[in-house]
């Protein structure tokens, strides 16, 4: 599952992973403590999408996301306390605590704006991408969206206006709700609302290169991402890759049911047995643990490197934590600032 990178690099993008998934265990602890205003969504489990596509990335690239943005956002590189601040509303976040959690963003980091609303972000996308064609500019436009997206209307025309004109776009939806199709001998997914059985068909209809990759395996998201990069560069036009992605138990309504991720589980193989119900999560389904023990299969590291990795993004959390519970809200004055006037 290692991506064709050099070993630090590859190293670099587990700490992204790890990176994120404390991220998020933070959140999940502010929320618990009534500090996140409204809902909000996590990323955990789909941690290897999000750093496999940027790493595939360059600087000059854009990336749009949708209201599961967090991973998106530190796999990008944005500071983890500002993008924390934001979540909590805070005057020292990216958007002075007024994009929260739906909207988050990074504008010095090209990444100008999330869309709580489904199926948005596409059409946002696209538009970047045709402005990049007609400057002539050697970039492309990333946009990240759930399976849900596809329900959506202005998907289809994002997806025909993309390939007909061969804009330079990377539509990556993550199916994080694709179950096994149960009849006898079915071993297809399939997105419970979507009547057709593969949703890349809706891309492929429209003349659209396609992939489907395992949302568990960095290296496949890393290369997938790359050559799509490369072929819409070259003039090629766009590609829609699906990520399939086990649900993380706890990701309705995020709460712990799992545990705060203990790293030592990818050697020991050990399951709590308050967790043992979700034993499968542990043992397959877990991203951070499956890339540990690959990591350690591979003699790439020793699982005391891997410790002081963890360690070392524990403290940059800490950090983060301090961070965003220190930043005031924005003053009152500001309420109106940024708004379109009427």
């Amino acid at each position: 599952m290692m991506p064709a990178m050099p070993k630090d690099d590859c190293l670099e993008a587990f700490r992204k992973m790890l990176l994120i998934r404390r991220l998020e265990e933070a959140c999940i602890d502010a929320a618990q403590e009534k500090r996140v205003p409204g809902h909000f969504h996590v990323y955990i489990g789909q941690e290897a999408t999000g750093v496999g596509v940027m790493s595939a990335l360059d600087k000059g690239d854009f990336i749009h996301s949708t209201h599961r943005n967090h991973g998106h956002l530190i796999a990008r590189g944005a500071d983890p306390g500002m993008t924390l601040a934001e979540i909590l509303g805070k005057s020292g976040g990216y958007a002075g605590g007024k994009a929260g959690t739906l909207h988050g963003c990074a504008p010095d980091l090209n990444f100008p704006l999330s869309s709580g609303i489904v199926g948005s972000i596409l059409p946002i996308a696209t538009g970047t991408a045709y402005a990049m064609k007609q400057r002539r500019l050697p970039y492309v436009s990333a946009v990240f969206f759930g399976e849900g997206a596809m329900e959506e209307g202005a998907a289809y025309e994002a997806l025909n206006i993309a390939s007909l004109w061969k804009l330079p776009v990377l539509f990556i939806c993550e199916n994080n709700t694709a179950e096994v199709d149960r009849k006898p001998g079915g071993t297809q997914y399939h997105a419970p609302n979507n009547s057709i059985i593969e949703i890349t068909d809706l891309a492929r209809i429209m003349g659209m290169s396609t992939g489907i990759l395992n949302g568990l395996d960095l290296g496949a998201v890393w290369t997938a991402a790359r050559d799509a990069r490369e072929r819409a560069i070259r003039g090629e036009g766009p590609t829609f890759l699906e990520v399939r992605t086990h649900t993380w138990p706890g990701g309705q309504y995020p709460t712990l049911v799992t545990g705060r991720t203990d790293i030592r589980h990818a050697w020991n193989g050990e399951v709590p047995a308050e967790f043992s119900k979700h034993e499968k999560w542990f043992r397959h389904n877990d991203p951070i643990l499956s890339l540990a023990r690959e990591l350690l299969t591979l003699g790439m590291v020793q699982q005391a490197d891997i410790e002081k990795l963890d360690a070392g993004v524990t403290r940059v959390i800490n950090e983060a934590v301090k961070f965003a519970n220190e930043s005031p809200f924005p003053p009152v004055e500001e309420a109106l600032t940024h708004v379109w006037p009427h």
